[in-house]
């Protein structure tokens, strides 16, 4: 695991260990739950290494997971044109790590709020 990835996690790590602490006072058996409960965060945070093909114009996937949709679609931002999106969908089981599929640069940077649907309607990858 990355120390960024550690950073970014800390927080779930504090009130993993906060809550297995007060309810492990409570009870014995909470803490091998809460001991559980960190260890699959460690799992579900790690950062494994991946290595790019030597083809400076390959693409690889950004991200584990099952492809479930690959669609044309308008893009009125940046290109202001149509697109290729292909949406990968991520189990609790997969790396939650995204890359970059391709060389390039970051030219336009924008944060749109959005809700929390569950991943598996389809309607989250438009409002998520």
């Amino acid at each position: 695991m990355r120390p960024q990835t550690l950073r970014e996690a800390r927080s779930i790590f504090a009130v993993l260990a906060a809550l297995t602490i007060f309810l492990g006072l409570v009870t014995p058996a909470a803490w091998l739950l809460g001991g559980a409960l960190i260890l699959y965060t460690f799992y579900f945070f790690r950062d494994p290494d991946r290595q790019a093909p030597p083809d400076p114009l390959a693409v690889v996937a950004p991200a584990d997971g099952v492809v479930v949709e690959i669609v044309e679609k308008a893009e009125n931002e940046v290109i202001k044109g149509t697109m290729r999106r292909v949406a990968i969908f991520l189990s609790v089981l997969d790396v939650h790590v995204n890359r970059a599929p391709i060389a390039g640069e970051v030219v336009y940077l924008e944060h749109h709020p959005g809700k929390f649907f569950d991943a598996r309607n389809p309607e989250s990858s438009i409002v998520n």
